[in-house]
């Protein structure tokens, strides 16, 4: 408790010193790194993002607070932890070249410092004109409008979130009505027993993604469907089985008015793990099921979220969550992850131009398939400047 006290006492002084700031001008982040010259522009921008971190009354072994990872039942040595992290800083170029064939042409490379060892990873790097899109992007099911502002990266653990190589088209219908489709790089994650007769292979088969949005004055509606086709071997007869997997995603947001928005996302399927951020974390793409097989399970995902805007520098979210499968008739071990739920809390004060300092509290809950459960807290503190 007194580490939780010191991070809520920081929070407290630096919030303060920001509101008494005289060179508070603007929330609005500007780039000093902006360059055109012709027909093209070239803009570097990023930010220094640190963040320091208390869990108690259970640990979630990461940065991100991802509720499957953390112990379940609880154990005694993991209750506590303090831990600090400027390993989400980021760079990015944007260069947009003007065509008289293709229209504006953007090319986008972003990085952060999260790979092993803290060295520079490649997060997004991706070519797109005339709608289409190229390279390494957010998937289609992601849809950032319906989730709140946090400063936990991952998010609520219903919510779709993450990046992959894809082939992408994007395009509007009418002013407000428009759609997309890709072939996005099938990953899957199986869960595998040791002498089940069964390996991971090479995927032949790309997962497709398509959504219809409907985007007006006070929110959006967005309906997303997915298709996957999942492929695994049989070592005794040296075959490929595939298992597909399906599902139907249902997100919006809803301005109540100047000062108040909700949004929600939910999820249903079968075999889409890697469109859950519980599920993700865990290799349930695939599981064993009876004999030499694996089955896709199905699962679901549901998060509902509130913004509240106190003024243009100072704002609170808050998120309820809850993910998991949806029956226990066909797993295969009572103790592995059955359902889990996330809220949070977070207060942002964005008075300092370029800078925001923020606070926020998450808990989390992880229960098993024979009902031992886990749980942990956590306090955390945001300091980031952007350029």
């Amino acid at each position: 408790m007194k580490k939780v006290l010191i991070l809520i006492i920081l929070f407290a002084i630096c919030t303060g010193l920001a509101a008494q700031s005289t060179s508070s001008k603007s929330s609005t982040n500007t780039s000093p790194f902006l360059f055109e010259k012709g027909n093209t522009s070239v803009k570097f921008g990023g930010f220094v993002r640190f963040v320091t971190l208390a869990d108690f009354g259970g640990v979630v072994p990461n940065f991100d607070f991802v509720s499957s990872t953390m112990p379940a039942p609880g154990e005694w040595d993991k209750e506590h932890r303090l831990s600090m992290d400027a390993s989400a800083t980021r760079l990015n170029l944007k260069v947009v070249q003007k065509t008289e064939s293709l229209g504006d042409v953007e090319f986008y490379i972003e990085t952060d410092f999260r790979g092993a060892a803290d060295v520079l990873r490649l997060r997004q790097a991706y070519i797109s004109f005339k709608g289409f899109t190229f390279g390494q992007a957010w998937s289609l099911m992601t849809d950032f409008a319906a989730n709140t502002t946090l400063i936990d990266i991952q998010g609520v653990n219903s919510r779709t979130f993450f990046r992959t190589p894809l082939i992408s088209y994007k395009a509007n219908l009418d002013e407000n009505l428009s759609f997309g489709a890709s072939l996005e790089f099938p990953r899957v994650k199986a869960t595998i027993q040791a002498n089940s007769g069964i390996r991971a292979v090479n995927q032949t088969f790309p997962d497709i993604p398509l959504y219809l949005q409907y985007k007006g004055k006070r929110g959006h509606i967005k309906l997303a469907g997915l298709l996957r086709a999942m492929d695994y071997g049989i070592n005794s007869t040296e075959k490929i089985k595939t298992e597909l997997g399906a599902g139907a995603q249902l997100s919006w947001s809803l301005k109540l008015d100047e000062k108040f928005t909700l949004v929600s996302q939910s999820i249903y399927g079968k075999g889409v793990a890697r469109y859950i951020n519980d599920l993700a974390a865990l290799n349930l793409d695939l599981a064993p099921a009876q004999g030499s097989k694996l089955q896709s399970l199905p699962m679901y995902g549901l998060s509902l979220g509130m913004r509240a805007d106190f003024s243009k520098k100072l704002f609170a979210t808050s998120n309820y969550s809850i993910a998991g499968l949806t029956n226990k008739d066909d797993y295969y071990s009572a103790g592995e992850y059955f359902k889990g739920n996330y809220f949070s809390a977070s207060l942002f004060y964005a008075g300092i131009k370029n800078m925001t300092i923020a606070g926020e509290y998450i808990h989390g809950y992880r229960k098993n398939m024979n009902s031992t459960w886990g749980s942990a807290n956590r306090l955390q503190v945001m300091f980031m400047y952007s350029w």
